[in-house]
């Protein structure tokens, strides 16, 4: 009968690889402490995760992430000094390789999507770089986690072991599970906000030229984008059941669709007279302000739903 080879998960740390409560002698514990040592490095990864995406505060981001690397390497350097197991090191070695793959991401892609992610909202380019950043970092150590995995599979039938998943993986696996797909979620909707954001923000740019001509070449584009850019949106499923801020999304590109439409419209006409009365002004004047009370009450409800949606879905720290 092949004997159970647990992997322990999520147990506290030690400060070195000579643990009493292992013997690297044993199959299970040489394995057990590899896994908690790579494991403890994933809490991290989580960690920060979570916090990435709740937070735009790049210090503390970048203070996190460097307290990712700081595992990492404590772990590298525990695992490294294990002997070897009836002569083979074919799995310590496999764990430090994949550690540098994590190491390599932390000190690499992460920082570069830091500086990324400060810099996203400059373009609908830069938020799409922003994102696939992410994606390749993502699918990096996903690749080296497969990678440490089927070197336990292949352990485990050398040593006449079964593999038993613990349930602190599996809760830890899920916990990240949650965060993708949010993240994913939340992204699909928010890009297409952000693509509608960008042209409407560029009319406002436009108009202190007080060139009708520009400004209706500028609004005119803001409702092509919108009615690219809305039916699809309103297929978008709800996540969990929650469809609040996509519904929210969907208000705000429609205000922004009758804003365009109607009132920038109306500037337009008001602009585009051989010269301006006082009444005109006013009306413009009116126009701006009613426009920025409803677009701040707006925001603040779409900004409400955008946290709430992960606040349900992300579990912090």
């Amino acid at each position: 009968m092949p004997r159970k080879l647990y992997f322990l998960l999520l147990v506290p740390l030690l400060s070195h690889a000579q643990d009493p409560d292992f013997n690297f002698t044993n199959p299970g514990d040489y394995n057990n402490y590899i896994m908690k040592e790579v494991t403890a490095t994933v809490q991290k990864n989580f960690d920060y995760i979570s916090f990435s995406v709740h937070s735009e505060e790049y210090d503390q981001l970048e203070t996190k992430r460097k307290e990712v690397v700081d595992e990492i390497l404590k772990a590298k350097g525990n695992i490294r000094q294990m002997p070897a197991l009836e002569g083979d090191t074919r799995l310590r070695d496999e764990a430090v390789q994949v550690l540098d793959e994590y190491k390599s991401a932390f000190e690499l892609d992460y920082k570069n999507i830091i500086a990324l992610k400060s810099k996203s909202k400059d373009s609908y380019g830069a938020m799409e770089a922003y994102f696939e950043a992410q994606d390749k970092a993502e699918e990096k150590v996903n690749k080296a986690t497969k990678q440490l995995r089927k070197a336990q599979h292949v352990y485990a039938e050398k040593h006449d072991m079964k593999v038993v998943d613990n349930k602190s993986d599996d809760l830890l696996e899920a916990k990240m599970k949650k965060v993708m797909d949010v993240n994913n979620y939340w992204r699909s909707i928010f890009l297409d906000y952000f693509k509608v954001s960008k042209q409407y923000d560029r009319m406002w740019d436009v108009l202190p030229q007080q060139k009708a001509t520009v400004l209706d070449r500028e609004r005119v584009q803001a409702i092509r984008v919108i009615d690219l850019v809305l039916p699809s949106l309103k297929t978008k499923p709800a996540f969990n059941g929650d469809t609040e801020f996509r519904d929210q999304t969907i208000n705000m590109i429609e205000y922004f669709h009758l804003v365009s439409s109607g009132e920038f419209r109306r500037i337009v006409e008001i602009l585009g007279k051989k010269s301006l009365e006082q009444k005109d002004v006013d009306e413009v004047n009116g126009i701006i302000n009613k426009c920025n009370s409803d677009h701040e009450r707006l925001s603040y409800n779409w900004n409400i739903a955008s946290q709430d949606l992960f606040r349900k879905n992300v579990d912090k720290e």
